[in-house]
């Protein structure tokens, strides 16, 4: 528990300060925790005789984070940048499909759809969704934003807003499922109980709900929608994580943060909120 609480700690000031500054500091770690993250997925789909390509999977995530960090910085608008992600995605998929066949042909590669689609999937989880971590934090869509201590860019105070609303999911999650919980609700994570679930989905959507309102100073209906997406699809990534490990056999991604595993496991549910909330403030902006 020690180890865990200090880790905690250590990372917690690590976040503060890489958020904070921004920038191409901001978007080095974000590019290092992507390639850590494909190579941690890698490594357990190896564990069991799986392939995941080093070439279009491995290369196109860092591609595709490469290019989120360029967009930051080049300050290209947004559509373009949604565009270039949807052609990346499909021509990946292509060249992805290509590699499969030439290895199954050459190679006599048996699992070559199996493996074709676990490299497509690596590229996607660990490369796509980690860039829009980092376009969240570069989006610019109203003047900065003056709490009273700090003024905030808007991409910034908003992955503030996702990060705090993630944990805030867990942290509710955990303590009432300890006192109040009875009913098992996922037999992929049997420690979770529907009483926790709930008490995480609330908790959350109160927490994002009242710094989207009091912090961001966003419309009533706006926060309510962000708080129910950030309340849904929080434990929805920490569960698609937990089906991935248990479908591998391995409790944990990595051991990158000691008491914690690996990148996965720390950023599992974020990888799932930070691009819902990217879009739907793209979506906002129609009205």
């Amino acid at each position: 528990m020690l180890t865990r609480i200090i880790t905690g700690a250590i990372g917690a000031v690590a976040a503060i300060g890489i958020i904070t500054t921004g920038g191409w500091v901001f978007s080095l770690a974000v590019f290092i925790l992507s390639a850590i993250g494909w190579y941690e997925y890698h490594q357990i789909a190896a564990a069991k005789g799986k392939n995941v390509y080093y070439l279009t999977s491995g290369l196109g995530s860092l591609l595709v984070s490469g290019f989120a960090a360029f967009a930051y910085h080049a300050e290209i608008e947004e559509l373009f940048v949604m565009a270039f992600m949807a052609m990346f995605t499909a021509l990946f998929f292509i060249f992805n499909a290509i590699e499969g066949l030439v290895r199954h042909c050459q190679c006599g590669d048996k699992d070559w759809a199996s493996n074709t689609a676990l490299s497509m999937w690596g590229l996607i989880y660990c490369g796509v969704l980690f860039a829009h971590v980092i376009l969240l934090r570069s989006l610019y869509l109203s003047p900065h934003i003056d709490l009273g201590f700090r003024v905030f860019h808007f991409g910034e105070l908003a992955l503030w807003m996702v990060l705090i609303g993630t944990w805030a999911s867990d942290i509710f999650a955990y303590f009432v499922g300890y006192f109040f919980g009875k009913t098992p609700f996922c037999s992929v994570s049997p420690k979770k109980t529907f009483e926790g679930a709930v008490g995480g989905f609330v908790g959350c959507f109160l927490v994002v709900l009242a710094i989207s309102i009091v912090c961001m100073g966003i419309p009533l209906w706006q926060g309510v929608v962000l708080g129910l997406a950030i309340a849904f699809f929080a434990p929805v990534g920490d569960l698609v994580e937990s089906i991935l490990k248990r479908s591998f056999d391995v409790k944990d991604s990595g051991k990158l943060f000691p008491g914690h595993g690996g990148v996965l496991d720390r950023f599992d549910s974020l990888l799932f909120t930070a691009p819902v909330t990217y879009y739907l403030f793209l979506i906002f902006t129609l009205f």
